[in-house]
């Protein structure tokens, strides 16, 4: 590995470090404000964490949270997001092989 290669892969693990982060707060903050039956957030949003890479830290703070794990349409949504993801991270792998 050159060092732009090697700068590019330390960018694209931070990256997904910061998304993983945001989705693990994203979802404990949903769960402390259905606590107190406060204002949430939408599941678009919690959607999208997942979309750009955070479902590890998302799937491992909703067991952790014990929040959405029991919302059969969500958790639905949630494969099809986490599918959808891997589908274009290997699309994207794949091109850059060829």
């Amino acid at each position: 590995m050159d060092i732009s290669t090697q700068q590019f892969v330390l960018f694209i693990v931070a990256a997904l470090f910061v998304v993983n982060v945001g989705s693990v707060i994203a979802i404990w903050w949903d769960k402390r404000r259905a606590k107190k039956d406060q204002w949430r957030i939408k599941e678009s949003t919690l959607l999208v964490w997942a979309l750009v890479g955070g479902w590890p830290g998302g799937i491992w703070a909703m067991r952790r949270f014990r929040h959405k794990t029991s919302k059969r349409s969500f958790m639905a949504k949630y494969v099809l997001v986490v599918l959808l993801n891997v589908a274009l991270v290997a699309a994207v792998v794949f091109a850059a092989i060829e």
